[in-house]
């Protein structure tokens, strides 16, 4: 993801919760758990680390990755958002999701092997492009580890901040889905830097993002974390150059 690192926390286990201080720090709520020397019930991390809270290991995280990816590519307004539910479907949470997918097994998955149809029956449907392999290949990956609800806080990178490994992976993992050809939602494009520098220049990225008065939301589950919108708009004012 870029210049993107998550702190994994697997659902039922002690989760943190993030604010962003004035000093631009991420202060983690760690009260109740082991990797928190101090004692105190709260630790702070720098936007760009990962600090001692951070588990490792291979799980796919649910809440930056999966569910980002179904609601930009299947959960779009006529499709399975939670106002149409085409074919039953809504695809706006975890426990919705989970209907049409078998834990432990991408090929009993209805979710996922629709995924791989090459008819007009397959998800998301024509004229929109269909899904890329890697984008497959990480759901498959999250069904055979269980199709956990791994609940993960994002920690970004704010000191390196550039187009091509820091917005425009945000951008395709929560927006592309729902804003590139075949699939213009608000017909908007959201595909490659010219676009993208364009709604930068009429204000509408930022103001989406933010949840402004007189812009449209998005993504539509929910604003990005505070770090998240740290790095944009340090990318907006140094020039949206480009790099």
């Amino acid at each position: 993801m870029g210049g993107f690192i998550a702190c994994q926390n697997i659902k039922g286990d002690p989760s943190p919760t993030d604010s962003v201080n004035n000093t631009g720090t991420i202060t983690v709520d760690t009260a109740g758990t082991s990797n928190n020397p101090s004692n105190t019930g709260t630790s702070t991390l720098q936007c760009g680390t990962t600090g001692s809270n951070a588990s490792k290991g291979d799980s796919v995280c649910f809440t930056t990755l999966i569910l980002p990816f179904f609601v930009s590519n299947c959960a779009t307004s006529g499709c399975h958002d939670t106002k149409t539910h085409a074919d039953g479907y809504d695809l706006t949470s975890y426990t919705k999701i989970m209907k049409g997918i078998t834990a432990g097994s991408p090929s009993k998955s209805k979710l996922y092997t629709v995924m791989l149809r090459t008819d007009n029956e397959r998800m998301p449907p024509p004229p929109a492009q269909p899904l890329s392999k890697t984008q497959t290949d990480l759901i498959a990956k999250w069904i055979t580890q269980g199709a956990r609800e791994v609940n993960c806080a994002v920690v970004v990178d704010t000191q390196n901040v550039t187009f091509s490994k820091t917005i425009m992976p945000l951008l395709t993992t929560n927006c592309v889905g729902c804003h590139k050809t075949g699939s213009l939602s608000g017909g908007v494009s959201l595909e490659n830097y010219i676009q993208v520098k364009s709604y930068v220049d009429s204000k509408r990225l930022w103001g989406s993002l933010n949840f402004l008065t007189g812009y449209s939301p998005m993504p539509p589950i929910g604003k990005l974390t505070d770090c998240q919108l740290t790095v944009v708009k340090k990318w907006i004012d140094a020039g949206a150059k480009n790099d």
